[in-house]
């Protein structure tokens, strides 16, 4: 008072809009209220939120406070942000008399919020904790719209359905409320009822005569939400109204399916008792049993073996039985429930995967352990034949592994269709723990897939530095060839792995100077004996005499043109090369051959040597030596989760000596493999190319095209090898034809190169 005589402004608002009106209004004081209107502030002022003095008093349920503001002329209809009137916030906290008096100065009945709600609406959402059955009768009385529809399609008796409010919603009834109206998602009161488990709704709803037939937009009954509710009360009434028990929705599911995935005992022994059927599958082919069994209800599963006989095997579309859906989730009560009474511990899925397979897969360690003691097979196989040890080998799990190997006594050697091993997995995807582990427990080193590739060819491909290693120190071969006549170090450098290319030329030097100093050791009056066997014999060693002929054939023609341009590329044009140094070496018959002199001495046609005893004919390219696809764990074991498998993508060369086309293996970018470029790209400059034209202008148009070393992008290593050899390969071409004139130039050819 002393404020405003002063002079204070009395409509002054605070930062969120906040007059001294709105304040008092809020906080109940009546007589500052009235000393504030009295000085003739605005009654009207809205705060931030477009909120008033009368709304505020109004959603607080200060009648007195209300009626002073309404008799003064406020504006009974004026909403906030949110489009709610003094009307529907007093309906929503329950004060009746402020509903009242808010329509007797015309306050709108069927007012809709943002949300398409009236006071209606809301009253019967709140009616539980305030007098909303006495609001309810007044807006009834005072002809409020009864089935409004809010945005969601829901009028006030499907509201207070969900609720629970049996006395609103028989005040609604009584006021012809629509007992079967649904909302835009096809829920009808006694739907919503049910769904909550409200069953003095649900018979209230009953009584009323509602349809019991009604479904939602996914197909399901009143039975079946009452069922996935667990109320068995409502599923008895539901029952005796004659509701179908057998009922499947979108997705199959019948009653009994949505009581045993939550593992309601109760309503699925009502529903059983009702004529249920306990092997009936939904559209996945699972059963009861199953959801059961998935969800680890001990007690529900026990029920339906036991006293109902469920079929403990039943196989659903994709071969995932209840023993392998509770495991997989780590369910032991009901494993140990499922395996006591006769599961098959060994089922598998539609990929041909065991229950153990998907567990080594996944790396569930305690449960893998479990099964294996209760019989589980370790060497089950999939569709590629590939075992547990196998998969978890890939995946780098180093504890199932040993696990297998130790408790399991697994084959350590298990091959699949490939004739793979768990030690090529583990030195494809360079698990060098996995590969120690697997040596030491007698693991071949130097065993071959069908591609003829050893573990330590595919480590040294995809530079496991590590594992490379760990194949030495156990003994394998790095001279061993695969069936297109390609070595660990051959690959490493192709693929550009330097490191690994290092690794294994010191092996091999340490390797020659041993040799070399036994031989010196162990010397005997031969002399064509004690010279050392030239490294060519490695590749061919069933022709050891013809290496060694070729190889004095060799430096003969190497010194014939040691002055020539062309020998100059062969011996020192590749001096930025990480094997330039072994390219200069020289040629001498008491030392092996370069690397560049083998792949030169391997390149000769089939004319000029003995087939080899080693390689099989070339009728086509061999596949590259890995996994095509490799096993994905399985993050909740979904159907089709594991992709085709071995999936070939054609590749076309333009080659004459493979009238097949390549293929090679289609891979997931994680299994990085380099592939060399094997398209018959061109070798030599134009005036190479017209030499060579002019030289066989007779047999040109049947000459094959020569591939020469393949090129890579990626060969940083040996990046100018490449023109070397070409410059070379003409030169003894020119210095073959002009020593032995019988000898025919097209029948010199570079064997082609297929990528590891």
């Amino acid at each position: 008072m002393v404020l405003l005589e002063a002079g204070a402004n009395a409509d002054q608002a605070d930062v969120d809009g906040w007059t001294p009106l709105r304040a008092a209004a809020w906080g109940g004081h009546t007589e500052v209220v009235e000393l504030l209107v009295n000085h003739g502030c605005v009654l009207d002022s809205v705060d931030a939120e477009n909120r008033t003095a009368l709304r505020a008093a109004a959603w607080s349920g200060h009648e007195e406070i209300v009626k002073i503001l309404l008799q003064n002329g406020a504006d009974v209809n004026l909403t906030d942000h949110e489009g709610r009137t003094a009307l529907i916030a007093a309906a929503y906290m329950g004060h009746s008399e402020i509903v009242e008096h808010l329509l007797d100065f015309g306050a709108d009945v069927d007012h809709a919020d943002a949300d398409g709600r009236t006071a209606l609406s809301v009253a019967a959402l709140c009616a539980p904790r305030t007098p909303g059955v006495n609001v309810v009768s007044t807006l009834l009385e005072r002809c409020a719209t009864v089935d409004h529809k809010d945005k969601e399609g829901m009028t006030p008796l499907l509201v207070a359905s969900f609720e629970g409010h049996k006395d609103v919603c028989e005040l609604l009834l009584e006021n012809e409320a629509d007992v079967d109206h649904c909302d835009h998602s096809g829920r009808s009161p006694l739907w919503a009822a049910a769904s909550m488990g409200h069953a003095p709704v649900v018979a209230l709803l009953l009584f009323w005569g509602c349809c019991i037939d009604s479904m939602d937009s996914e197909g399901r009954t009143v039975l079946s939400v009452a069922a996935a509710q667990g109320c068995v009360e409502v599923v008895r009434q539901l029952l005796d109204r004659g509701l179908d028990e057998q009922h499947r929705d979108n997705s199959g599911w019948t009653p009994l399916h949505y009581a045993a995935f939550e593992g309601h005992q109760d309503v699925c022994e009502a529903l059983l008792e009702a004529g249920a059927r306990i092997d009936e599958t939904d559209n996945e082919g699972k059963a009861p049993l199953a959801l059961a069994a998935q969800g680890g209800h001990a007690a529900l599963v026990s029920m339906f073996l036991d006293k109902y006989n469920a079929p403990i095997d039943q196989r659903p579309h994709d071969g995932k039985t209840a023993l392998r859906l509770a495991a997989l989730e780590g369910h032991y009560e009901v494993v140990q429930l499922l395996i006591a009474h006769g599961a098959d511990i060994d089922s598998k899925d539609a990929d041909g995967r065991s229950t153990l397979y998907v567990l080594a897969l996944d790396n569930r360690l305690a449960m893998s352990k479990y099964f294996i003691q209760q019989g589980a097979d370790v060497e089950t196989r999939d569709l590629e034949g590939r075992t547990p040890l196998h998969v978890s080998a890939w995946q780098g799990h180093t504890e199932m592994v040993s696990l297998l190997l130790t408790y399991g006594k697994c084959q350590v050697d298990a091959c699949d269709l490939e004739n793979r091993t768990a030690l090529h997995s583990a030195s494809w995807q360079g698990h060098s723990d996995i590969v120690k582990l697997l040596l030491e427990h007698g693991a071949l080193p130097d065993h071959t897939c069908n591609q003829g590739a050893t573990a330590l060819g595919i480590a040294a491909q995809e530079g496991h530095e590590l594992c490379v290693v760990a194949l030495l120190e156990h003994g394998a071969d790095p001279n061993h060839s695969d069936a297109c006549g390609r070595n660990a170090l051959r690959v490493a450098a192709k693929s550009g792995h330097r490191g690994v290319v290092r690794l294994l030329e010191e092996y091999n030097a340490r390797s020659h100077k041993m040799a070399h100093t036994s031989s010196s050791a162990n010397s005997i009056t031969s002399a064509s004996t004690a010279e050392t066997k030239p490294s060519c014999a490695v590749l061919y060693p069933g022709n050891a005499d013809w290496c060694e002929q070729q190889r004095r054939s060799m430096v003969s023609l190497g010194n014939h043109s040691s002055n020539s341009k062309s020998s100059s590329n062969l011996t020192g044009s590749s001096h930025s090369s990480r094997h330039g140094d072994r390219q200069r070496e020289t040629t001498q018959n008491s030392q092996p051959m370069s690397f560049t002199q083998q792949l030169q001495q391997c390149s000769r046609g089939g004319k000029t040597r003995p087939l080899s005893k080693l390689l099989s004919p070339l009728q086509s390219e061999p596949q590259s030596p890995i996994y095509a696809s490799p096993p994905l764990s399985p993050v909740h074991d979904t159907p089709n989760m594991f992709g085709a498998m071995n999936i070939y993508q054609p590749v076309l060369r333009h080659n004459n000596f493979a009238k097949a086309p390549d293929t090679h293996f289609a891979r997931d970018t994680h299994m990085r493999i380099i592939l060399g470029n094997a398209s018959g790209a061109a070798v030599g400059n134009k005036d190479k190319k017209e030499q060579s034209h002019e030289s066989n202008s007779k047999s040109s148009s049947q000459k094959p095209k020569r591939n020469g070393i393949v090129t890579n992008p990626a060969l940083r290593l040996v990046a100018n090898v490449k023109n070397g050899l070409d410059t070379a390969a003409a030169n003894l071409r020119k210095s073959t034809s002009g020593a032995n004139p019988s000898t025919k130039t097209n029948s010199f050819h570079w064997r082609k190169e297929t990528p590891l």
